[in-house]
C-alpha cells in the first residue's frame, strides 16, 4: 500500500472517531460576605439625699453612653472563561465524525451576604430623698436628686457580595473548539444564594421585677427627685446586596454546523431575608409623702415632696436586602 494512502488513515475512515473533551468550568462555591456587630449598654444608679434641720443636700448625675459602628464587608469575584483553541484545524471537514466534546459552564453554590446586629440597652435608677424640719431661722431642709441617663447606638451596615463571570467562546470560528466539537454544552448551575439582614434590639428602662424607683418623703422640708432616661437605637441606610452576573453567551452571528448543542440553567434555593426584632420595656414606681417621718408616722410638720420622671425609648431602622442573579446563555 502506498505511503500516501497510509497518511489518509484514519481520516478516510467514514466511522465515528474518538475525539477529546475540552472543558472550561468556573466553580464559585461557598462565597460569603458577613458583617456582625453586638452592642450592649447598661446604666444603673442609686441616689439618696437626706437633709435635716435646714440643711440643703443635692445629688446630680449625668450618664451618657454613645456607640457608633460602621460595618463594611465586600467580597468581589471576577472570572473570565477564555476561548478554547481547536485541537485540529482539519476536523471541521470530517463530516461530523470526529467526536470532540466542548463544555463551558459555571457552578455557583452556597453564597451568603449577611448583615447581623444585636443591641441591648439597660437603664435602671433608684432615688430616695428625705428632708426634715427647719433651722433656727425657719429655713426648710432641702433634699434633691437629679439623674440623667442617655444611651445611644448608631449602626450602619454595607455588605456586598459580587461575582461576575464571562465566557469568551466564539461559536462560529473554525479554529475554535466549540465549532469543531460534535457535542457542545454550555451550562450554569446555581444553588443556595442568600442575602440576609437580621437585626435584634432590646431597650429596657426598668423591668417588671426591677422597676426604676423614686421615693420622696418630707417632714417639714422640701424634697425633689428628677429622673430622665433616654434610649436611642438608629439603624438606617443599611444595605445588603448579593449580585451574580453570568454571561455564558457565544457569538452566534453566523450559522453553526448542525451538531448537538445543549444550553441550560439550573437555579435553586435563592432567598432574600430581611428580619428585625425589637423590644422596649419601661417600668417606674414613684412614691411621695409629706408631713411624715422616715418611718411613715404622721408628724403634722407639713413639707413638700416631688417626684418627676421621664423615660424615652426610640428605635429607628431601615434596611434594603437585594438578591440579584443574571444569567445569559
Amino acid at each position: 500500500m502506498p505511503v500516501t494512502s497510509m497518511k489518509a488513515i484514519p481520516y478516510s475512515d467514514p466511522g465515528m472517531l474518538q475525539g477529546g473533551v475540552r472543558e472550561h468550568r468556573a466553580i464559585l462555591n461557598n462565597l460569603q460576605a458577613d458583617a456582625f456587630r453586638s452592642a450592649s449598654q447598661s446604666q444603673d444608679t442609686a441616689q439618696a439625699a437626706r437633709a435635716f434641720s435646714g440643711s440643703d443636700v443635692t445629688n446630680s448625675q449625668t450618664q451618657t453612653a454613645n456607640l457608633n459602628q460602621n460595618a463594611t464587608a465586600n467580597n468581589t469575584k471576577t472570572v473570565t472563561i477564555g476561548a478554547v483553541e481547536g485541537t485540529n484545524a482539519n476536523t471541521a471537514s470530517f463530516n461530523f465524525n470526529y467526536l470532540n466534546k466542548y463544555i463551558a459552564g459555571a457552578d455557583a453554590n452556597d453564597w451568603l451576604a449577611r448583615g447581623a446586629a444585636n443591641i441591648a440597652q439597660d437603664q435602671g435608677g433608684d432615688q430616695s430623698g428625705f428632708a426634715k424640719l427647719n433651722d433656727f431661722e425657719g429655713l426648710e431642709s432641702g433634699a434633691a436628686n437629679e439623674l440623667t441617663q442617655n444611651a445611644q447606638v448608631t449602626q450602619q451596615f454595607d455588605v456586598d457580595l459580587s461575582a461576575t463571570l464571562s465566557n469568551t467562546t466564539i461559536a462560529n470560528d473554525p479554529g475554535n473548539a466549540f465549532q469543531e466539537a460534535r457535542f457542545r454544552t454550555i451550562e450554569a448551575n446555581l444553588n443556595d444564594q442568600s442575602a440576609q439582614a437580621i437585626f435584634t434590639s432590646g431597650q429596657r428602662q426598668g423591668g417588671a421585677g426591677d422597676p426604676t424607683s423614686q421615693v420622696a418623703v418630707a417632714d417639714g422640708g422640701d424634697v425633689d427627685n428628677t429622673m430622665t432616661q433616654t434610649a436611642t437605637v438608629v439603624q438606617t441606610g443599611n444595605d445588603v446586596t448579593l449580585t451574580g452576573t453570568f454571561d455564558l453567551s457565544v457569538n452566534e452571528t453566523a450559522p453553526l454546523s448542525p451538531r448537538t448543542t445543549d444550553l441550560f440553567v439550573r437555579m435553586n434555593g435563592n432567598s432574600a431575608i430581611n428580619s428585625s426584632a425589637a423590644s422596649q420595656e419601661q417600668n417606674a414606681v414613684q412614691s411621695g409623702a409629706g408631713g411624715v417621718d422616715e418611718n411613715g408616722s404622721v408628724t403634722e410638720n407639713g413639707g413638700t415632696a416631688s417626684n418627676s420622671g421621664a423615660a424615652t425609648a426610640s428605635n429607628v431602622e431601615s434596611t434594603t436586602v437585594t438578591n440579584s442573579i443574571s444569567i445569559q446563555i
